[in-house]
C-alpha cells in the first residue's frame, strides 16, 4: 500500500512540473505577442506632451532608468531609456498628462525569464530522481514477486551397493568395485536431483515419470531424466534458481569428482554450474550406509516463475 502511494505521489509530482513548465512557456509566449517598441527619447517626449501614454512602468537601474509604456489609442507597447538624473522630471511629467505610473526595482519579466531558464533543469534533476526512484522501487518489487513465486522442491533416493556395478554418481562413473543397483544406471544423485525439481513444480515424481517396470528405461543414463525434467520445466514456465545437494557415503570419497559431476548435471539442466552446490557426508559407520552397502542422496531445488 504504501508503494502505491509512494508511486501516485511521485507521478502527481511530476505532472505539476510539467503543467508548471507549460504556464512559464504560456506566459513569455503572451508576453511576446505585443512587443514593446523601442522609441527615441524625443518621441517619447512627444507621446508625453500628446497625452498618448496611458501607463507607464519604470524599471530604475544605477545610471538609466527604462520606461515601458501603453499608448492609449493604438494600445500596443513601446520602451525607450532615460539617464537616471531625468527620471524625477520625467515621472512629474507622466502624472501630469495623467498617465498611471508603476515603478518597480525588478522587472516581472526578468523572474519570467529566469524561471523559465530554471523550469528545465529543475525538472530534469526532478525526474532523473524520479526515474532513479521509480527504478529502484521496480526491483524492490521484482525482489519482493520473485521471492513470491519461488517454489522449492526436496528429493531423497537411495540405492543398494553390489560388486561388480558400475558406480556412477551425478553424470559420471567413478572407480570403485561396487556400484548402485537400479532399473536405470542408479545414479542416486541424479534420481534425488529429478525428484526434487518435478516437487517444486508439483509435476509428481521421477517414479511416475519413469516406472522402473518399463523396460525403455533399463539401464537408461539417469541425464536423460534431468533433461526431460527440465523440459517439463521449460513447459511451465520454471526456472531453476539452485540445486543444493548431499550424497551420503563411506566410500569412495566424491568431493575430488565434484567439479565435474557439477558439470554434467549442469549440462544436462541447461543451466550454469554455478547453480548446483555438492557436499559429501559419511555415515559414520552406522546402518547400511555406514556399513558401505548403500548410497543415498539429499536434494533441494528452488525454482522461480518466468
Amino acid at each position: 500500500m504504501s508503494m502505491n502511494s509512494s508511486s501516485t505521489a511521485k507521478t502527481i509530482l511530476f505532472w505539476i512540473s510539467i503543467v508548471f513548465l507549460g504556464v512559464m512557456l504560456w506566459k513569455l509566449v503572451s508576453a511576446n505577442k505585443n512587443p514593446a517598441e523601442v522609441i527615441p527619447y524625443s518621441d517619447f517626449l512627444q507621446l508625453i506632451d500628446n497625452k498618448e501614454i496611458l501607463t507607464a512602468k519604470v524599471y530604475p537601474e544605477a545610471n538609466s532608468a527604462n520606461i515601458y509604456v501603453l499608448l492609449r489609442r493604438s494600445q500596443k507597447y513601446a520602451q525607450t531609456t532615460i539617464a537616471a538624473s531625468e527620471l524625477p522630471k520625467i515621472t512629474a511629467r507622466l502624472q501630469d498628462s495623467g498617465a498611471k505610473i508603476e515603478i518597480s526595482e525588478v522587472r516581472s519579466g526578468d523572474w519570467t525569464l529566469i524561471l523559465l531558464n530554471a523550469a528545465p533543469l529543475i525538472l530534469l534533476v526532478g525526474f532523473c530522481i524520479f526515474l532513479m526512484r521509480q527504478m529502484k522501487g521496480n526491483a524492490k518489487r521484482a525482489l519482493v514477486l520473485r521471492a513470491a513465486t519461488a517454489r522449492v522442491g526436496i528429493g531423497y533416493d537411495l540405492h543398494r551397493l553390489e560388486q561388480g556395478r558400475p558406480f556412477i554418481v551425478g553424470g559420471i562413473e567413478l572407480p570403485f568395485e561396487k556400484g548402485p543397483v537400479g532399473h536405470s544406471d542408479g545414479d542416486v544423485l541424479a534420481h534425488a536431483l529429478c525428484d526434487a525439481l518435478l516437487g517444486a513444480a508439483g509435476l509428481g515424481d521421477i517414479g511416475t515419470h519413469f516406472p522402473d517396470t518399463d523396460p525403455k528405461w533399463k539401464g537408461a543414463n539417469s541425464m536423460l531424466f534431468l533433461e526431460h525434467a527440465k523440459k517439463l520445466l521449460d513447459e511451465k514456465r520454471f526456472a531453476i534458481e539452485h540445486v543444493d545437494a548431499v550424497v551420503i557415503t563411506e566410500k569412495p570419497k566424491l568431493g575430488p569428482h565434484f567439479p565435474k559431476m557439477r558439470e554434467a548435471l549442469a549440462k544436462a539442466l541447461g543451466v550454469g554450474a554455478e547453480k548446483i552446490h555438492l557436499k559429501a557426508k559419511t555415515n559414520e559407520g552406522v546402518d547400511a550406509i555406514g556399513r558401505g552397502e548403500a548410497i543415498a542422496a539429499h536434494v533441494v531445488a528452488t525454482l522461480t516463475s518466468r
